[in-house]
């Protein structure tokens, strides 16, 4: 009953890595089409018009535009990126019940424990399959999982120390790991896009200032201010500032709990369970901020040779 709740988890879990990267290469390719589309609709004003280069950029624009606009339009219109995040919800949700039946804590202390189990797995795949979702498979290698517990994980009073140990070291601290990884890595990508965005801006003020006196500088200034915005919007800089402080937040409450039960032990079950429900509340609040950020189609490059209102 463990194992195949267990390789439940990992069909979601697995779902959700492909969804995830299925909706990053989309959104890319979306962001690489209309920056292409931005700088050939300006590069079209450098060569004169006998020039074959000249209506050749201004036809790659035009495709790279249309591209881009669809590729977004795509991936948005798909729920892709909220079925990710739905998968990913499910497979964590199912894991931390996982380690709560086989602590025995909570509800699971009972002698229904079996038919509690079951059925909170039911209700968190119902959830995911209600929005049109079905887990990937991925059952168990030969070799087995060293992330499962075992069931139960403490059989006699006396392991329960090994089993606490296991617990800390399996859960506790892959999830500080986890946390410590996604927190450098959230960091590393907002300071990235922070840096191309505000490069891209200030060129485009700097190209304004230079195209009152040399008008050839001036179609860069609307091309260079489309890659500023596509790139903004791409990146998802509140999601990412969000996920830093949240992630290093996580951080710090997993190693108190842990301090925490080094200096007055606790039970394996209370243990798990005030893990567990940590780890809950931060999926109860990460599901709900990522649907509220999801990616929009970046912004069009306007076509090459395009007159303005007030042309």
């Amino acid at each position: 009953m463990l194992k195949q709740s267990w390789e439940t988890y990992r069909g979601w879990a697995k779902r959700a890595r492909g969804l995830q990267a299925e909706t990053d290469f989309w959104n890319v390719l979306a962001l690489v089409c209309v920056v292409v589309a931005a700088l050939c609709g300006a590069a079209t004003t450098i060569f004169p018009k006998p020039s074959v280069l000249g209506p050749s950029l201004a036809i790659a624009a035009a495709l790279a535009s249309a591209a881009g606009a669809y590729f977004g339009k795509t991936v948005v219109g798909s729920g892709k990126e909220a079925g990710w995040a739905q998968a990913r919800a499910t497979a964590e949700a199912i894991k931390s019940e996982c380690f709560r039946y086989t602590a025995r804590a909570g509800p699971y202390s009972q002698s229904n424990a079996v038919k509690t189990f079951l059925d909170r797995i039911d209700a968190f795949a119902e959830t995911a399959t209600d929005a049109g979702l079905a887990p990937s498979d991925d059952p168990i290698p030969a070799k087995g999982d060293e992330r499962m517990p075992t069931d139960p994980m403490a059989p006699r009073p006396e392991d329960e120390g090994a089993a606490k140990r296991w617990y800390v070291t399996h859960r506790i601290d892959e999830q500080v790991k986890y946390y410590r990884k996604g927190q450098e890595k959230n960091e590393v990508l907002a300071s990235r896009l922070w840096w191309i965005a505000f490069l891209a801006g200030l060129a485009a003020v700097l190209f304004g200032a230079i195209g009152a006196y040399a008008q050839a500088f001036a179609p860069w200034i609307g091309s260079l201010t489309t890659i500023a915005a596509a790139v903004a919007a791409y990146g998802l800089v509140d999601r990412r500032k969000y996920l830093i402080a949240s992630y290093a937040g996580m951080q710090v409450s997993l190693k108190r709990i842990k301090a925490l039960d080094e200096a007055q032990p606790a039970s394996l079950a209370d243990l798990v369970t005030e893990t567990e429900d940590l780890l809950d509340r931060e999926h109860g609040e990460w599901q709900p901020h990522i649907l509220g950020t999801l990616h929009k189609p970046p912004p069009q490059a306007e076509a090459p040779g395009a007159v303005g209102s007030g042309g």
